[in-house]
């Protein structure tokens, strides 16, 4: 910025200079937004007697360099952005020629300008969306950025979770596990205050570790000084302060708690991840005013009827409409992505207020009773229960408990495994180890892209699919090791490798071997590399000391998986070698066979199957559906479209 010689003094220039520093300093940023493809919206019609807002004027001064500074530097010395705040100003400057006044709202895509205030918008792929598997309250998510320092942090609240808990200022509790303030004691607290909570996010949320203590953030606009000493302006008439200083500023008699929006938890970036996220596409940055944000939040407060299932997708497609992305919207509604949203809303802030906490029963020994338990497990098994009494010992008696045990996962029409774990749904797992510390086992039937070749000793090579056993690997290991595995009865003759249990009255159907050991028997002709399974990878279950609900047990008393009937071991691994190395063209069948295999223990018919809130859709094709897009995602590395189009991940 150059300044030229004016007859004024050297104050009134370095006044000037500051004024125009200022103006320059907003206009750079307005200039940045729009290099970033900045959208706009403006409205003019500007909903009276609905919001508390009120319109603040933001001067920018400098005191005097001197005492003989006359009247009319003072004047020249301000810059009156005419009761609206710096954004307001600049949005005028990114809006072009569209006047931005107090009798409009606005709001426009602001590129990858992070700061306090700033609004994001999750943005959705139209083929696949990472949040319909994992962390589904981040789908088609509404956040205010609350705290921004570049390379260090982010911090945000997620706006459009609104659940339907009520809590009581009791429900607030110090270290020592007593209520922060309570109602009456002292006039600490003049009121017994009911206040509603939002989820704000995964970190210090509601359900974070007993020693990880919920964050409590809390949004109004009640302009006071004593709600500006407890409170930090994130937008002009948007303030945040935390639970005490909500009280405080309600014991002065200045607000009622329905004044606040509370939010519990909170999203967080580490140094430079946003912006990364930013660059690759994840999200929408947006700068709006505060009314936008205000007609937001009291329209979710005062909405009748109300559901928390709902989960916010409206706020979502109103801001996106906002900033000119209606179409992306409307074309988005309906999703995997919205259904699976939609059961995590069920699952996270769906509460009945009406369901009192239960008493835990306990035994008149002190120690858990055996066969209660294990008698609870038959209810859901696919076996007989012969088998099933069979299976029971095994587990609490035998050296290596269910070892050599074959279970699949839970044929509910609602899978445990729809929001995380999709691999386990519909899944027919091995069990190849359970001591008393923990339950390894490794999954049969998702085959991978890869192949595992062997050269034979007369130089032919054989190609055997590798398929995906669980996740965890070894620890420290560079080469993880591969499972062989084979149901051979001329092998079993052989002695080619061995059961995975052993008992008095029987051995497993499913015995282990070496690949040494699978390359002589292809070699001397006993057997086809059709034979084998390869398996890389296992799925573990650690076990608590003294306890039964810890290993696979724990997850059979729960419901997730059952134990297979031994007899249909032969049928299922028949079934599940017919599937091929992974590829677009043998997704379809192999998860076909998978899901045949699977069945062979029995199917439940459902003929009423029960559907995702406010859909047709049943939540056992919402299941599948969520097992095939982990597929393509972790399997096959990329996604196949409606139309069959494959595109791979980067």
């Amino acid at each position: 910025l150059t300044v030229r010689n004016s007859p004024h003094d050297t104050h009134t220039m370095r006044h000037r200079a500051h004024r125009y520093l200022v103006l320059f300093e907003v206009l750079s940023a307005a200039v940045a937004f729009q290099s970033n493809g900045a959208h706009h919206f403006l409205s003019r019609r500007r909903p009276s007697n609905l919001l508390p807002i009120n319109d603040h004027a933001l001067v920018y001064t400098r005191h005097s360099l001197s005492s003989d500074d006359n009247e009319e530097d003072e004047e020249d010395d301000v810059i009156s952005l005419e009761s609206d705040d710096w954004r307001a100003f600049r949005a005028k400057l990114v809006l072009g020629d569209e006047e931005v006044d107090s009798s409009s709202s606005w709001a426009y895509d602001s590129g990858h300008v992070i700061e306090p205030g700033s609004i994001i918008l999750a943005k959705v792929e139209p083929d696949f969306c990472y949040f319909g598997l994992n962390q589904q309250y981040f789908h088609k998510s509404v956040m205010l950025v609350t705290y921004h320092k570049e390379n260090e942090f982010t911090k945000g609240i997620i706006l459009n979770r609104p659940t339907n808990l009520f809590l009581g200022d009791e429900d607030f509790l110090n270290e020592d596990g007593e209520p922060i303030l309570k109602a009456g004691d002292d006039g600490e607290n003049k009121t017994e205050n009911n206040w509603r909570i939002w989820f704000g996010g995964d970190v210090k949320s509601l359900y974070s570790d007993d020693d990880d203590d919920t964050e409590i953030i809390c949004l109004h606009s009640i302009d006071t000084d004593i709600a500006r000493n407890v409170s930090e302006v994130l937008l002009n008439n948007v303030m945040m302060t935390n639970y005490e200083g909500a009280i405080q500023i309600i014991n002065a008699g200045e607000a009622e708690a329905r004044d606040f929006w509370m939010f519990a938890g909170y999203a967080g970036w580490t140094g430079g991840q946003l912006l990364d996220e930013l660059n690759r596409e994840s999200w929408y940055m947006v700068s709006a005013d505060s009314e936008i944000v205000w007609k937001e939040l009291v329209g979710q407060r005062d909405e009748e009827n109300a559901d928390p299932r709902d989960a916010g997708l409206k706020t979502w497609s109103s801001l996106m409409g906002i900033i000119g992305k209606e179409h992306e919207a409307d074309a988005l509604s309906e999703s995997f992505a919205d259904l699976t949203l939609k059961e995590w809303a069920a699952d996270a802030i769906l509460f009945n207020s009406t369901v009192g906490s239960e008493e835990m029963q306990e035994s008149g020994s002190g120690s858990f009773d055996e066969s209660a338990q294990l008698r609870d497990i038959l209810n859901s098994f696919s076996s007989s229960p012969a088998t099933l009494d069979q299976m029971v010992k095994l587990a609490v008696n035998a050296n290596n408990g269910l070892a050599g045990s074959l279970l699949r996962g839970s044929a509910d029409d609602r899978s445990p495994f729809l929001l995380s774990g999709q691999s386990f749904h519909k899944s027919l797992l091995l069990l190849i180890q359970d001591d008393d510390e923990l339950t390894v086992g490794v999954i049969l039937n998702h085959p991978t892209t890869k192949t595992r070749p062997m050269t034979l000793s007369d130089g032919r090579t054989v190609e055997i699919p590798v398929r995906y056993g669980g996740s965890f690997g070894i620890p420290g290991v560079t080469d993880q090791p591969t499972l062989f595995l084979h149901a051979k009865s001329k092998l079993k003759e052989r002695s080619v490798g061995e059961p995975l249990r052993r008992t008095d009255d029987e051995s497993s159907k499913i015995w282990i071997c070496s690949e040494e050991q699978v390359i002589l028997a292809i070699a001397e002709g006993h057997a086809s590399h059709r034979d084998f399974m390869c398996i890389e990878g296992l799925s573990i279950w650690n076990k608590v000391e003294g306890e039964i609900e810890g290993g696979i047990l724990g997850e059979v008393i729960e419901g997730k998986f059952e134990v297979v009937d031994p007899s249909f071991t032969d049928e299922i691994w028949v079934t599940l070698l017919a599937q091929a190395s992974l590829s677009i063209d043998t997704i379809d069948r192999n998860c076909r066979l998978a899901s045949d295999a699977w069945g062979v223990a029995g199917k439940k018919e459902n003929p009423f199957p029960p559907c995702v809130y406010d859909s047709s859709v049943p939540l056992s094709e919402l299941s599948d559906d969520a097992l095939r897009y982990w597929i393509e995602a972790f399997l096959l590395g990329g996604v196949v479209s409606a139309a069959g189009k494959y595109s791979a991940f980067e």
